[in-house]
């Protein structure tokens, strides 16, 4: 069966004027093909200049209440199992990215929970103390006035490793009325386009402010013209592409950079009682499989504490067999031949590593665990279900084992005990860990966290203050000043 959808959302351009290429996923045993446009220098200026112009006329006028209400409405369609929409990205992403049908639903359904309304307030309210700010002027505590403005446009560069990752920014830009472009990923084109599209049935007008488009990555031509209209850019990718952005950013552009990030998860001793260790193996065992590790939220690594009632070496084996199990309920993607070698290497080093033994999926390559009795540096996974434990004495030697990672770590999970919570959380922020999270939650962060350490919304908006002595000298030319 063949599905065929066009990968895009071209905002102020007929498709009937636009060239389209093709791209063809085969994975289950299903092709789907995507056509994504062929974009002419003219025709993405068409495009930015139209959904500039929505948001000067149509963005500006709307209050954040009611952005929050459209985004709310979006998201209850998503949530509905029978949406039309939903039902189709359930059926293209697993062809499309090679994850498991049932992880693509589920996730799905977990991910647009984190958008309803409570949850989008929730939001906003984390970076602005008085939401108000980005409808009207409002005091401040210092005397005067202020107030947030959106910027007019917000360029997104998306990665195709996560499905549903580009979610993000496209309710993002919308929170702060923002337009909103994003360059998709060959990895993965069609969500964000469905996405608009249910954006443009519960409200055409906000739709007009999106556009999805799709070119070659080093497209210099698409790339300039994006990158001079564009008041801020964020993108998502490996640190060279990062760096190859920003230097091409003009100086009056934000730029707002999510490159390699690193994870890993902890256990302290008490999860791994003789009630527990089953579930703390199992919740880690989904933090590993859930996207086969290719997201930054992924754990490279468990740190497990000494002297429970199951040691590390025991939680390793109850890993391997609820490792196994996930693979029974979610299988993992078909890799390549460049993966797999990378993996056997990865397996016959700890075969012959008198620190290392290994426990590893008896047909194929699709799990592996490694318990590693002693840590020189910090055994980055290559990935595929590939994770390495490593007992600890204490928790304060997280510090140490985490010291060469520190610029660029991301999440840690943790399970522990409350009497244990505070230093460990303590520990790891000075770790330089900027999310903490439940093991078995590190693939579904809660909206509003830092992102890499920084505001969310407040990344795309600038501020207009307006001075205590504008107020106090207007004053002298009331006309009806006694």
């Amino acid at each position: 069966m063949t599905s065929l959808y066009t990968g895009a959302f071209l905002t102020g351009l007929s498709e009937k004027n636009v060239t389209f290429t093709r791209l063809t996923y085969e994975n289950h045993g299903r092709n789907v093909q995507i056509d994504v446009p062929q974009l002419e220098k003219s025709q993405l200026q068409t495009i930015i200049s139209s959904i500039k112009h929505q948001q000067r006329e149509y963005l500006n006028g709307r209050t954040t209440s009611e952005m929050v209400e459209i985004i709310d409405e979006v998201v209850q369609k998503w949530l509905n199992p029978t949406y039309e929409l939903r039902q189709f990205a359930e059926e293209t992403l697993p062809v499309i990215t090679g994850y498991d049908e049932e992880m693509i639903r589920l996730f799905l359904a977990n991910y647009f929970r984190k958008f309803r309304k409570p949850y989008l307030q929730r939001m906003i309210e984390e970076d602005f103390t008085n939401p108000l700010v980005l409808d009207e002027f409002r005091p401040r505590r210092a005397g005067g006035l202020t107030r947030a403005y959106g910027a007019e446009l917000i360029a997104h560069i998306f990665s195709g490793n996560v499905p549903g990752l580009p979610l993000w920014g496209l309710v993002s830009s919308l929170l702060v009325k923002s337009a909103a472009l994003g360059k998709v990923s060959s990895e993965e084109p069609l969500f964000p386009a469905l996405f608009a599209k249910s954006i443009a049935e519960v409200d055409p007008d906000a739709a007009k402010a999106l556009a999805v488009v799709w070119w070659k990555g080093g497209t210099v031509s698409l790339e300039d013209t994006l990158y001079h209209n564009a008041q801020v850019v964020t993108a998502y990718g490996a640190d060279q592409t990062m760096n190859e952005i920003s230097s091409r950013l003009p100086a009056h552009v934000r730029f707002v950079p999510h490159g390699h990030k690193v994870s890993f998860g902890v256990l302290a001793k008490e999860a791994l009682s003789s009630s527990l260790a089953w579930q703390s193996a199992q919740r880690a065992a989904k933090d590993v499989s859930w996207f086969d590790q290719q997201g930054c939220l992924s754990p490279h690594v468990f740190y497990v504490e000494k002297d429970g009632d199951f040691s590390p070496k025991d939680f390793t084996r109850l890993l391997a067999h609820e490792m196994e199990n996930f693979q029974h309920k979610m299988k993992s993607s078909e890799l390549t031949a460049e993966e797999v070698n990378a993996i056997r290497r990865v397996r016959t080093d700890a075969e012959f590593n008198k620190d290392k033994e290994v426990i590893a999926s008896e047909k194929g390559a699709s799990w592996t665990v490694i318990h590693q009795e002693q840590q020189t540096a910090f055994p980055l996974s290559v990935l595929n279900r590939v994770i390495t434990v490593v007992p600890i004495d204490t928790l304060s030697e997280l510090r140490e084992k985490t010291s060469d990672i520190r610029q660029y770590v991301q999440t840690a999970g943790i399970s522990c005990p409350p009497q244990k919570l505070q230093q460990l959380i303590y520990t790891l922020g000075d770790c330089g860990v900027n999310r903490i999270c439940s093991i078995g939650e590190m693939s579904l962060p809660e909206p509003g966290w830092h992102h890499d350490g920084r505001p969310n919304l407040g990344e795309f908006v600038y501020w207009c203050d307006v001075e205590s002595s504008v107020e106090r000298i207007t004053e002298l030319y009331d006309p009806d000043r006694d």
